[in-house]
């Protein structure tokens, strides 16, 4: 509705005329991207007139808008003012408005005595949403030093398995309380190998599985008490897990076998069930590898990079399964990250990110690489970067919790180093959102 400077000619209510509500509100400029389908909140209790949906980090409102209002009622005349700049403007329904900073808009209603006044603001992302900020969350273990560490979440807590530097004990230290990193319950294991494989410890249906340097399998319903699997494969490899993809996708515990003097892909269903796929490979990687399994178009996938293959040699690689028999080299060549094993891998949203990891060298990295064609091409990443402050590593794991943190727990600084006794936590920013 047009403002108008008398009302003599308009038929109102009197209760209405005090009335000077904004009903509708919008801002346009062809040279601001996207300013006009920004959508516009009127909270009329306090006065505040604001986009919900930030617009994108970056935009720059350096130029006059144009600005479309309607009125419950109508109005005598509006007032716009720049609340830095102090422009003001008595608004003709056309005027361009200096929006570079909050505006107060006063609308004078029919009855010319009384006045509504609103803030009206341009809300801007304030960091780039597609970066990540890394902290330094804890300390893991305090006084503890250690040769090995393997987090897993199961349930609401998490279980934090290690092996002791001085003393070689593999000890279980679990969270207190639910979904708390910051206390940490030191447990005995009985029945665990003392030659497990640490890294490769795995929870699958309704336990945990780890097997020891001679290829036994073991298990436990509870993290704490362990016993042999028996009428296993000699294990030499637990990949992970494929979840359950619904119709002719069943959750398969992923692994390496040595039958008959050859390395064989296998896999064990929740009857615990052995089948036996394809030979695996020369070059994929039987320890060091980073792993994740994720969801895409209504199929599960575990992914595997980087890592020691048989012939002592580092990976480049990138591997995918969706049964555990079988798998699928991905990584072009031309677009990947260099050789390494001990990296970190994890996926958000619709991107894998693979972290750090120690070169053929033996020099620990800090380098962050993402794919977003599920492995075939990788790119160094030059917005999620680790800080300063983040001591370069291999053999760390990635946890993302239920939050969208991602939490990294440990790493060394040389395949043979102690463990870096820390646990650093980032996130995304647009995940916080």
């Amino acid at each position: 509705m047009a403002s108008c400077l008398r009302n003599n000619d308009v038929e109102i209510d009197d209760w209405l005329l005090g009335n000077a509500q904004i009903a509708s509100f919008s801002l346009s400029n062809d040279s601001i991207i996207g300013l006009a389908d920004v959508v516009f909140t009127i909270d009329q209790v306090n006065g505040r007139i604001f986009n919900k949906d930030s617009m994108p980090h970056g935009t720059v409102i350096d130029e006059k808008v144009l600005c479309e209002m309607t009125f419950e009622v109508g109005s005598l005349g509006v007032l716009f003012v720049n609340t830095v700049t102090n422009d003001t403007v008595y608004w003709n329904g056309t005027d361009s408005i200096d929006f570079s900073a909050p505006v107060l808009i006063t609308v004078y209603p029919y009855d010319g005595e009384s006045t509504k006044t609103y803030e009206a603001k341009i809300n801007i992302h304030q960091v780039n949403p597609d970066s990540m900020a890394w902290q330094l969350h804890s300390f893991l273990i305090p006084e503890r030093t250690f040769v090995d560490m393997k987090p897993l979440a199961v349930g609401d807590r998490y279980y934090l398995y290690t092996k002791e530097s001085a003393t070689s004990i593999n000890m279980l230290y679990r969270t207190t309380t639910a979904f708390d990193l910051m206390y940490w319950e030191p447990t005995s294991l009985t029945g665990f190998p003392e030659s497990a494989v640490l890294p490769q410890i795995t929870a699958f249906g309704d336990g945990f599985y780890v097997f020891d340097a001679e290829g036994k399998l073991y298990y436990s319903d509870d993290g704490l008490l362990w016993e042999a699997v028996d009428e296993t494969p000699v294990i030499i490899a637990l990949l992970g897990v494929v979840q359950d993809g619904g119709f002719q996708q069943p959750t398969v515990l992923a692994g390496i076998a040595l039958e008959d003097e050859t390395y064989r892909f296998v896999s064990m269903n929740a009857q615990r069930e052995w089948t036996t796929g394809q030979d695996v490979p020369d070059n994929f990687a039987l320890s060091g590898f980073g792993q994740i399994a994720y969801a895409s178009m209504y199929h599960q996938y575990l992914v595997v990079a980087s890592g020691r293959d048989k012939t002592d040699q580092l990976s480049d690689m990138t591997w995918s399964t969706m049964d555990g028999l079988s798998w699928t080299p991905l990584t072009a060549p031309s677009a990947t990250f260099s050789k390494r094993e001990g990296a970190a891998l994890y996926h958000q949203g619709d991107t894998l990110y693979l972290i750090g990891g120690i070169n053929p060298s033996g020099m620990a990295l800090k380098d962050v690489y993402f794919s977003k064609d599920k492995g075939v091409s990788w790119m160094e990443d030059n917005i999620h970067l680790t800080p300063t402050n983040f001591e370069a590593r291999g053999f760390a794991s990635t946890i993302v919790d239920k939050d969208n943190f991602v939490l990294l727990f440990g790493g060394k600084a040389g395949r043979d180093r102690i463990v870096i006794n820390e646990l650093w936590r980032g996130r995304i920013n647009r995940f916080g959102f």
